[in-house]
């Protein structure tokens, strides 16, 4: 059976981006095939995919693309930050909710039910006092809604509890971050973060937890740009490759 996801290109020669939505064939040659494209007037930075891909990019423009079956993708502008500020990360909260990260000290939640800007700012000194830092991934955690993670270009991964703005709470370091629901944890308290699956510049992807000692899944000579966990099967992940290339695997 055919599995799905969907892509994020940019050609530096021609300075063009496009969103593809891309089927692979798991067989013993796995193929991967291009179902639909749609170009992007601008570079695309992260991707969230539900029903609809929420896209932000590094001019400050938001944009929903909804897939439509029979018509390809579909794009629809939420907020344009007119090149003042720039987006690198994104992440559904709810079906109306979602937090972007970017260049700065902070998240901005927002809900599509009213418009506008952004709804709340989570701000806090998680950048140990450096004057430049970007947030380069989000994630929000499945049952705990209010939960969420952020990576960073200073080296923290730190988690956030959407109902008090103002207080990070700091972990260790990274450039994506996604819970991580396969690897079985002993936590019960609500107040500790549970089970983390980062990916660095280093070409190392593995789990952390509060509290306990890293656990490294994958080692590649390159950066591993990013990554996404199969919510039906989590224990196959796919990622992104410096090299441009794309490494799919299966945890046992």
């Amino acid at each position: 059976m055919n599995r799905f996801f969907t892509a994020a290109f940019y050609d530096p020669d021609y300075e063009s981006s496009s969103l593809e939505i891309q089927s692979l064939d798991p067989n013993s040659n796995p193929l991967v095939e291009s179902l639909s494209s749609w170009t992007s007037p601008s570079r695309v930075s992260p991707l969230e995919t539900t029903g609809k891909i929420r896209r932000v990019c590094d001019d400050g423009r938001v944009n929903v693309v909804t897939v439509v079956n029979g018509e390809g993708l579909r794009y629809r502008r939420v907020f344009d930050g007119n090149g003042l500020l720039g987006y690198r990360a994104v992440k559904w909260a709810s079906s109306s909710e979602f937090v972007t990260g970017g260049y700065g000290f902070g998240l901005q939640l927002w809900d599509q039910r009213k418009g506008g800007e952004a709804v709340s700012q989570l701000k806090g000194n998680w950048f140990q006092g450096k004057t430049f830092a970007v947030v380069h991934s989000i994630d929000i955690h499945p049952s705990r809604k209010h939960t969420c993670i952020a990576g960073g270009s200073s080296g923290t991964v730190f988690a956030w509890d959407l109902r008090w703005p103002k207080q990070p709470i700091v972990l260790s370091g990274v450039w994506e971050v996604q819970y991580d629901s396969d690897t079985k944890s002993n936590i019960s308290s609500s107040s500790r973060i549970l089970p983390v699956m980062t990916c660095s510049e280093d070409g190392i992807l593995g789990v952390i937890e509060q509290g306990e000692e890293p656990i490294e899944l994958l080692a590649e000579p390159c950066a591993i740009n990013s990554f996404d966990i199969d919510r039906q099967n989590p224990q196959d992940v796919i990622c992104s490759l410096e090299w441009e290339s794309i490494a799919i695997f299966s945890r046992p």
